[in-house]
């Protein structure tokens, strides 16, 4: 995904933002405001996770969200407990 795709999608992705990131706040939210690099940089900082892996959770709703849905942004199986 690249910015334009991003900042398109910013307000389809803030409800499931929300539920998968539950730290982030609404300043955050407010301070990314649709921009990727600040999106990232944010999850980071909160969450301790890599580039990649906030990456692959973007390009996953995207690919949901735009219907380009492709087996590499599958969502992962849950497992059983």
């Amino acid at each position: 995904m690249n910015q334009e795709q991003f900042k398109a999608f910013w307000i389809q992705l803030k409800p499931s933002l929300k539920v998968q990131w539950e730290k982030i706040t609404e300043g955050d939210l407010h301070e990314i405001d649709g921009d990727l690099a600040k999106f990232t940089t944010v999850i980071e900082k909160r969450y301790g996770t890599s580039k990649a892996e906030v990456n692959t959770w973007v390009n996953r709703r995207y690919s949901h969200w735009s219907g380009n849905y492709d087996k590499k942004y599958a969502d992962p199986e849950k497992k059983e407990s």
